[in-house]
C-alpha cells in the first residue's frame, strides 16, 4: 500500500507530466532512495519518459536547476530541466536511465584490473570534469549555492571528526582526541592555502555519473561551489567500489594535469601535493560513513566496502608529505591498516 503522503506526490507529478507533456502519464514508478531526502520517480507514456524529483529543500532545488541551467550553456552532459513548481518542492528532469558508471565498472572489470574500455570512459569523465570545474566556473553564478559558496575548513573538520566519531571511536581505535583534533586544524588549513578557486561538485564520483550510450552524463552536483581544482579529481579517482589499480590512478590523473593545463597554469608538484592531501580527506570521510553504515547499522554493502577504502589508505599514507607533520593522525591511521583485521 503507498502512503498518503507518497500518493501526493505522485498526483502532483502526474499533473506536471501532463502539463509538459500534454498527455497524462500510464506508470509511476518510485526509484531506490540513494542516501538523500530526495524522492525520485520515473514517469512514462509510450516512448516518452521522465524523472519526477520531490525535495522539500528549496534552497537545495534552487541550486541544482539553477547550477543545470548553468552547465546546459556550455554543453556539458547533465539532465535537462523540463519543468518545475518549486513552490510544490517538485521537478522534471530527463531520464538518464539506469546504467550508473559504478555499477557498469563493477559488471565490467576484474579486481585488480582495469579495461582499455573503462579507460576510454574515464577519460571522458575527466575531460568532461575540466569543463565543469574551469570553463563553466570561470563565469559561474554562485549566488544559489547551498550550504556554502566556498568550500571552507568546517567542511573539512566536519569530514574529519565524522571519520573520527564513526570509525576511530567506534571500533574503539586508541588516539588522544586533543592531539587529534590538533592535527585535523592544521591538515585544514594546509588545505586551504594559497588556493586559486574554481568550480568543485563536492561530490564527484562514479555513482553520481550515469552513462549513456557510453558517454558520461552527471547528476548530484546540488552541492557545489568554489573549490580547489585537485579535490574533484581526487574524489572519483580514490573512490573505494571502483577499485581503480594504482597504476591506472596515476595515468589517469596525469591525463587530467594534460587537459587542465590548457585551460589554466598548474604547477605539477603543488597540484599533486594537495591533491594525494584531498584524496586522504576523501577517503577518512569515506570511512565515516562506513563506520556509520556498516558497523554500527550493520548495513553488509558498507561493511565489504571497508577493505577497499583501507587498501586507498595505506596507498595515501605513503604519498602524502604533509602526515609526516601530523603524528596523532599519522600514528591512528597505521593502526587501521596495520589492525584492520582485527578492527573488524
Amino acid at each position: 500500500m503507498i502512503p498518503e503522503h507518497d500518493t501526493h506526490i505522485r498526483k502532483r507529478l502526474c499533473n506536471l507530466f501532463k502539463e509538459y507533456f500534454g498527455i497524462a502519464p500510464e506508470g509511476v514508478t518510485a526509484l531506490p532512495h540513494s542516501g538523500s531526502n530526495r524522492q525520485y520517480f520515473r514517469l512514462s507514456h509510450a516512448n516518452i519518459t521522465a524523472l519526477g524529483v520531490y525535495n522539500e529543500n528549496l534552497k537545495e532545488n534552487l541550486a541544482f536547476t539553477h547550477f543545470t541551467r548553468q552547465f546546459l550553456q556550455f554543453r556539458i552532459n547533465v539532465p535537462k530541466i523540463y519543468i518545475e513548481n518549486l513552490a510544490q518542492n517538485i521537478y522534471l528532469v530527463e531520464d538518464l536511465g539506469d546504467t550508473q558508471l559504478l555499477k557498469w565498472l563493477i559488471e565490467h572489470s576484474k579486481p585488480g584490473t582495469f579495461s582499455e574500455e573503462a579507460r576510454v570512459i574515464y577519460q571522458k569523465v575527466i575531460r568532461e570534469l575540466v569543463k565543469i570545474q574551469i570553463l563553466a566556473g570561470r563565469n559561474f553564478d554562485y549566488r544559489h549555492c547551498f550550504p556554502y559558496q566556498t568550500f571552507q575548513k568546517e567542511s573539512i573538520l566536519f569530514d574529519l571528526n565524522y571519520f573520527k566519531k564513526y570509525f576511530v571511536d567506534t571500533l574503539n581505535i586508541r588516539s588522544k582526541t586533543t592531539r587529534l583534533a590538533r592535527d585535523f586544524n592544521q591538515l585544514s588549513e594546509y588545505l586551504l592555502q594559497d588556493t586559486e578557486l574554481f568550480f568543485m561538485y563536492r561530490d564527484f564520483q562514479a555513482r553520481n555519473i550515469m552513462l549513456v550510450d557510453q558517454e558520461p552524463y552527471f547528476i548530484d552536483y546540488q552541492g557545489g561551489r568554489k573549490g580547489a581544482l585537485p579535490y574533484d579529481p581526487a574524489s572519483l579517482l580514490f573512490q573505494a567500489k571502483a577499485r581503480i589499480p594504482n597504476e591506472e590512478r596515476e595515468r589517469l590523473i596525469h591525463y587530467y594535469l594534460k587537459v587542465a593545463r590548457l585551460f589554466t597554469p598548474i604547477q605539477e608538484d603543488k597540484f599533486m601535493e594537495k591533491y594525494y592531501a584531498f584524496a586522504l580527506i576523501r577517503v577518512l570521510q569515506t570511512l565515516g560513513a562506513y563506520g556509520l553504515r556498516g558497523i554500527i547499522e550493520k548495513k553488509r554493502h558498507f561493511i565489504e566496502s571497508i577493505p577497499y577504502a583501507i587498501q586507498n589508505l595505506d596507498y595515501l599514507i605513503r604519498q602524502n608529505k604533509i602526515i609526516n607533520h601530523l603524528p596523532s593522525l599519522k600514528d591512528t591511521l597505521q593502526q587501521i591498516i596495520h589492525h584492520q583485521s582485527k578492527l573488524l
